[in-house]
Parts: C-alpha cells; structure tokens; sequence
C-alpha cells in the first residue's frame, strides 16, 4: 500500500490524464487522486480493482509487488534394497520409505545348499546425506548399492551427476549410469577391485583376469 500512490501517478501520467479527469473516471473528486499521490490517504478498498482496470495493469502492478522468481528446487531421491541384517543401527530406517517383505534365499555351502529366512528391505529417502547416514549404521562387512534421481520442481532431469552409489563403511563409490560406457566400465573394474580388497566381495563376484 505504501507505493499504491507513486503508481497511480506514473499510470495517470502515461495515460495523459489529469488529476481532474482520472478523478471523474473513478467518480472521485480531484482532492481525493491528489491525496492518493501524495500518500496523505489510500484509495477505498471497493475502488482498486477499478483503479487496476483503468490502467490495464494486474492488482500486484498497482501495489508495486514485483514477485521473485524461485530458484529451482533440486531433489535427490536414492532408492535401494538390502537386507535387514547388513544394518546395525536401524535407526537409519527413521530417514525414509520402507518397505519390508521376508524373503527366502539359499547359500551353497559345499556340495549342499542351505536356505534361510531374511527381511529384505526396500527404501527410499530424499535426505541429501542418507548415503552418509548409512555409512554410520551398516556393518563392516557389507555394501549397500543406491540409484537416484533427480528432480526440479518435481519434474525428472538428466545431467551429469552421480546416479549409481555403492556404499561401505570405508568409502563410497559414485557414478553416472548414462556417461561414458568405456569411463564407467574401468571405474566399475576398479571399484570391485577394491571391495575385493576390503574383503566386501569374493572373486567369484567378479571376473578376475
């Protein structure tokens, strides 16, 4: 409101109108524009959409409100499985979507295969440090792999950021799925490489020249 008067009277001034004739298109009197411009008093309520039309211009012009633009809202989503008893701290559950289902899985163990019972769990989380948090709350022994996405807005875009993570106590492997094969292939052989060194995988895991 407090510049609603300096815009009355820059509009009247392009529209070539006095104080007197604006006044009698609104059905006021000339003291009454002249207070307006002068911020002595405002213009009644009921009186500014007619004020706006006059002029041609929205309610947000005549108050001078300019809005900012937004800056863009970046989101991460990663989205993984894993199962429950590669995770110490379950608090890590607290930082997103879960899902649980049981699951029965074998493992060969010699010539026999033994099967057991375990909860695989599907996860979402939009917190920009969960593969931070996760780092702190799995156990020595395991690595957790992530994809995500990224949003503006709400709307899916593709840039060259990470979106495939590996993640272990020790360290965090990232990458771009959609950049260079031949870059992605050799970060790939190295990053088994080193799980194999760290003992996360066996060389049955991988192809060893």
């Amino acid at each position: 409101m407090f510049i609603i008067g300096d815009v009355i009277k820059a509009k009247r001034k392009e529209c070539e109108l006095t104080q007197e004739e604006l006044a009698a298109l609104l059905g006021v009197t000339k003291a009454a524009v002249s207070k307006w411009e002068t911020a002595e008093s405002y213009p009644d309520i009921t009186l500014l959409p007619k004020i706006a039309e006059q002029f041609h211009i929205t309610m947000d012009e005549l108050f001078g409100f300019c809005p900012k633009e937004q800056e863009p809202v970046i989101i991460n989503c990663y989205k993984t499985v894993f199962y429950l008893s590669d995770i110490e701290d379950r608090s890590v559950l607290d930082h997103g979507t879960v899902e649980c289902k049981i699951q029965k899985y074998g493992v060969e163990i010699g010539d026999e295969i033994q099967y057991k019972w375990e909860v695989l769990v599907t996860m979402k989380s939009v917190k920009p440090d969960i593969l931070y948090i996760f780092q702190k709350c799995m156990k020595p022994d395991c690595y957790i792999d992530f994809v995500s996405e990224r949003r503006v807005n709400g709307k899916l875009i593709k840039d060259n950021k990470p979106n495939k993570h590996y993640v272990c106590q020790k360290k965090i492997w990232e990458y771009n799925l959609e950049e260079n094969l031949a870059l992605n292939s050799k970060y790939s052989n190295e990053m088994l490489q080193e799980q194999l060194a760290m003992g996360l995988i066996s060389e049955e895991d991988i192809d060893i020249d």
